[in-house]
C-alpha cells in the first residue's frame, strides 16, 4: 500500500479536528499548529467536504468540523476517498500463464493486501485520537 503525502496530511487534519470536538478549526490553524502546507491543506479540505467527510462552518466560530461522528470514519474510508481509487486494488501482473513461483507469490501479495484491508478498514479516527487501537492492531503489534 502507498500511502501518499495527501492522505497522510488529510488524516492528520481530520484527527485534528476530531480532537478538536466539538469546536470548528480553520484551514490557517490547522496548517500552524499541525505542520501542514496551506494551500496543500485547503486543496485536501475542499476533497473532504465533497466527500461530506468535512463542512465548513461559517458563524458564529468558522472553520471546519467533522461531518459525520469520529467513530464511524475508518482510515480505510479515508485512503479510498482521498486517494481517488481503489487503494486496495493491485495492478494486474503481466498476461500469461504464470509459474507455480509467481502463482504462490501472486497468493502473498493478496494476503498481504488482506491483512492491510483488515487493518485499515478496523481502525476508526476515534481509535487513534484516543489513543486505543482495536485489538487485531495490537496483536499485529506484539
Amino acid at each position: 500500500m502507498h500511502v501518499t503525502a495527501r492522505v497522510e496530511y488529510a488524516l492528520r487534519a481530520l484527527l485534528a479536528l476530531a480532537a478538536a470536538e466539538p469546536s470548528a478549526l480553520t484551514a490557517h490553524t490547522l496548517a500552524d499548529t499541525h505542520g501542514l502546507p496551506l494551500t496543500f491543506l485547503q486543496s485536501i479540505l475542499g476533497d473532504l467536504r465533497r466527500a461530506d467527510l468535512v463542512y465548513n462552518q461559517r458563524l458564529p466560530r468558522p472553520g471546519y468540523r467533522l461531518a459525520r461522528a469520529a467513530e464511524e470514519l475508518t482510515v480505510g474510508e479515508v485512503l479510498r476517498l482521498v486517494s481517488g481509487a481503489r487503494a486496495e486494488e493491485r495492478a494486474e501482473p503481466p498476461a500469461g500463464e504464470p509459474s507455480a513461483l509467481v502463482g504462490a507469490l501472486r497468493q502473498v501479495w493478496q494476503a498481504a493486501d488482506t491483512a492491510q484491508l483488515e487493518v485499515i478498514n478496523a481502525v476508526t479516527l476515534a481509535d487513534l485520537r484516543d489513543g486505543r487501537l482495536p485489538d487485531l492492531v495490537r496483536a499485529l503489534l506484539a
